[in-house]
């Protein structure tokens, strides 16, 4: 008897070494690329959150701040129905912006501030023109002194815009004999006058008397 036999045809050898070494490799090449693609991923992503800029459009752009000189509107000039505001503004020198002894009063007691409104409305079928003004000062007491010295006649005013060639489509160059109001109220005076854009006018003209009325509660 021999000790050899013959092999079965359907017999073949076994070697699983080889494929096992192949699953590894992929398997490391699988997860290498895995990693890779996470951490772009990741790079991406966190990229991408701090793109966005830090300032976005609100739509408006921001203001810039008024000047002295710069024609302005007043939170306060709530005008009466039917007025038009034509112009406005806010300075702090009364002296350089005044005539007459008004302008020197305000060299030795200077004003805090002084605001300026010029208003149209209609009158009987007639444009009227309102210049009116607001002076604050430091105490009431200063404000009564030039509250008499400004109602006096021939004593000057605050420049109207109109005086210092700030006007509107229509606007005369200067303010016509116009009826007067003011008044006082703790630290500042409100002065109005009202005249006919054309024609003539009287300072004692009752309808006029009356829009200065107006002008010295809404400057």
């Amino acid at each position: 008897m021999s000790w050899l036999t013959e092999p079965d045809e359907d017999w073949e050898p076994v070697d699983d070494e080889p494929p096992r070494s192949r699953l590894r490799l992929v398997a490391l090449l699988l997860g290498g690329w895995l990693a890779v693609s996470l951490l772009v991923l990741v790079g991406l992503l966190a990229f991408g959150g701090h793109s966005h800029p830090q300032h976005q459009a609100s739509g408006s752009r921001s203001t810039p701040p008024v000047s002295a000189s710069t024609p302005s509107a007043k939170p306060t000039d709530i005008l009466p129905a039917g007025w038009v505001r034509q112009a406005g503004d806010d300075q702090t020198d009364c002296a350089a912006h005044s005539y007459g002894q008004v302008r020197a009063f305000f060299g030795k007691t200077p004003c805090s501030s002084v605001h300026r409104l010029l208003a149209t409305t209609k009158q009987g079928g007639r444009t009227v023109v309102i210049a009116a003004n607001e002076v604050t000062f430091d105490t009431a007491a200063q404000a009564a002194r030039y509250l008499a010295l400004v109602d006096s006649d021939g004593t000057g005013n605050i420049s109207d815009l109109l005086r210092e060639g700030v006007g509107f489509p229509g606007a005369p160059s200067k303010l016509p004999e116009a009826a007067f109001a003011s008044r006082q109220s703790g630290s500042q005076v409100w002065v109005a006058e009202a005249a006919y854009l054309t024609g003539s006018s009287s300072a004692a003209d009752p309808a006029l008397k009356a829009i200065a009325e107006r002008g010295i509660t809404t400057s």
